[in-house]
């Protein structure tokens, strides 16, 4: 099969050799990276065009809201197996938009392109079909439905970035364009540099240590682990500094769990808000293990619970005033 391609005034005969895809004849939507210039190429198989100006492409993860760690594996130089395809960001919604696709298992491989339009000298190089040939690093369209099952996930995260430079998304949502393509809609995941910073002045020293630890742990895994870690983390920080606030006030004579600090918060510190929040937080804790989700049918810790888990210390802290505000 040959048919005509215009490039520069000039007229080519492409034939059907140019056309091969990543799985014998049949043909998918693919993006193709120079690794020496990181230049994109799109097309279909392995016969592309050049994307101009170069899109913005992101190194992407995909893992389940419930892992113990959601944080980018260290996979070296363009070792993930998904790439991202930025189609835009709304500010205001924190909504983004963009294609995701799946490393080939064959690395690099041959693809035959038109000139790249930010490599003039390439027009020497053109053979008589009006393309040229070229070793790319190729990632083909993924189905995000198949694929996540395929991947045994059940609850996704798209993870964009790589060592500890990287963002968490949710996907709100999923279109499939006309090539087949899955078009994905992501918001930011919002635990994102929430933490206040401590008012250590307002805290007796023999408490920092405790508290500095327990919200540094808590600071670590919100840019890294599951919903899970984090609501225990939160429940370990609630439990530092309620405690230190209720000894060094004379409300307890020695250190309680979390759940029993919810008594003398609300009948001797008056610390009604707080209370609230630790009562709430220790019931989330208990959550969070296998017997009591069983026992009593409980449904398991999602994203949003983290999220209220992180905003009842904060309003704790801020109620006891070991915050600045």
């Amino acid at each position: 099969m040959t048919f005509n391609v215009v490039h520069m005034s000039k007229e080519y005969r492409i034939t059907s050799y140019s056309c091969r895809s990543f799985e014998g004849s049949n043909l998918m939507k693919a993006i193709g990276i120079d690794e020496n210039n990181y230049l994109i190429y799109e097309g279909s198989g392995t016969w592309g065009h050049p994307v101009w100006p170069t899109p913005a492409v992101l190194p992407a993860f995909i893992v389940d809201e419930y892992s113990d760690d959601i944080s980018p594996k260290n996979v070296g130089y363009l070792g993930q197996p998904f790439i991202f395809i930025d189609d835009g960001y709304d500010p205001t919604s924190r909504v983004r938009k963009g294609r995701i696709y799946e490393k080939g298992d064959q690395q690099p491989m041959q693809w035959y392109v038109q000139m790249h339009p930010a490599i003039p000298g390439e027009r020497d190089e053109v053979n008589d079909n009006g393309v040229l040939s070229k070793r790319l690093l190729s990632f083909r369209q993924f189905n995000f439905a198949l694929g996540i099952e395929r991947l045994g996930i059940d609850n996704p995260l798209i993870v964009l970035g790589k060592d500890k430079q990287f963002t968490i998304w949710s996907v709100i949502d999923i279109e499939t364009s006309i090539s087949g393509e899955t078009i994905l809609f992501l918001k930011a995941r919002k635990t994102m540099g929430v933490l206040p910073r401590v008012n250590y002045g307002g805290i007796d020293k023999k408490y920092h240590n405790s508290i500095k630890d327990k919200i540094n742990r808590l600071a670590e895994d919100i840019h890294k682990a599951g919903a899970d870690s984090i609501v225990d983390r939160c429940r370990e920080a609630a439990s530092a500094v309620v405690n230190a606030y209720l000894l060094e006030n004379g409300h307890i004579d020695r250190p309680k769990d979390l759940g029993q600090t919810v008594a003398p918060l609300r009948d001797k510190a008056k610390k009604y808000v707080t209370a609230n929040c630790v009562d709430t937080l220790a019931k989330l804790h208990s959550r969070t293990k296998y017997s009591e989700q069983e026992n009593k049918s409980l449904r398991h810790i999602n994203e949003a619970d983290s999220e209220f888990a992180i905003q009842s210390l904060i309003l704790s802290m801020q109620e006891l005033g070991y915050t600045y505000l």
